[in-house]
């Protein structure tokens, strides 16, 4: 039954996960072949227009790659990639199953609301790891192909940042999927939540410093991490797991609600 469970959940999810990973290995593929392009660029502007005033970061970029890659795929353009397939991941379940007429059939299946709800969140869990991993993996290809030194431990380390930081975004998809019903209402409030909050924290994600009122809700900073992290302490271990902690405690939410509900 477990089997007959998680391919289930893979046949539900399957066509998020795919379009996810078509869009990380295009990013990926971007940010590495293109690399030599764009320093070539950045180099010739700065010759052309002295005048013109670049971020903090813009030199470093040029020298350093794996700042480079920190800055556009880590803290950026991957890491909200990762979130958005978070949380359609999230959405789902018996709340849309209701929504099709079809929660019937599922519940008359001899498992637990628990089992059925657990089973969908670890296949999330699962397809997000796969989605880090095939990152890392497209990352260190294109760098050998242009033959540019990037160290893994520095993608290993930066990823399972991510990784930790960012399943709060999961279980707040998966407890907001059992808070309201519909096929679309989640779906919309999940994501229009996201595109405010990294439209709110984007200045920190840059770099200004951190306002009191801010910190709650610092999680693409925290999933991003400092551009270098060569030891455990380099990590924000008490955001992270105030994150983790609030993973726990919406999952369990959802988990009541999922058991409660009539469907």
């Amino acid at each position: 039954m477990n089997r007959v469970l998680f391919y289930k959940a893979w046949l539900e999810t399957r066509a998020r996960f795919l379009t996810a990973v078509i869009v990380t290995l295009a990013v990926c593929a971007f940010w590495t072949l293109a690399h030599t392009w764009i320093e070539n660029n950045w180099a010739r502007d700065l010759i052309e227009h002295p005048e013109w005033q670049n971020p903090p970061w813009f030199l470093r970029a040029m020298r350093d790659y794996p700042f480079f890659l920190w800055h556009f795929v880590y803290a950026e353009m991957f890491q909200k990639i990762w979130v958005i397939l978070a949380v359609l991941l999230g959405i789902g379940g018996l709340s849309r199953e209701a929504a099709h007429g079809t929660a019937a059939f599922t519940l008359s299946l001899p498992v637990s609301r628990l089992r059925l709800f657990s089973t969908r969140a670890l296949m999330a869990v699962g397809e997000l790891f796969a989605l880090s991993l095939i990152a890392l993996i497209a990352i260190v290809i294109g760098s050998r192909v242009m033959a540019l030194p990037y160290p893994l431990g520095h993608g290993l380390a930066h990823l399972s940042v991510m990784f930790g930081g960012g399943l709060v975004f999961l279980a707040a998809s998966l407890c907001l999927s059992e808070l309201t019903e519909g096929e679309h209402t989640p779906v919309l409030i999940a994501l229009g939540a996201v595109g405010l909050l990294y439209f709110m924290m984007q200045p920190y994600i840059d770099g200004a410093p951190l306002d009191w009122f801010a910190v709650p809700f610092a999680v693409p900073r925290l999933m991003a991490g400092p551009a270098d992290i060569t030891s455990a302490s380099d990590v924000a271990w008490g955001g992270m797991l105030a994150s983790l902690a609030a993973a726990a405690l919406l999952t369990a939410v959802g988990i009541r609600r999922s058991q409660r509900s009539d469907y």
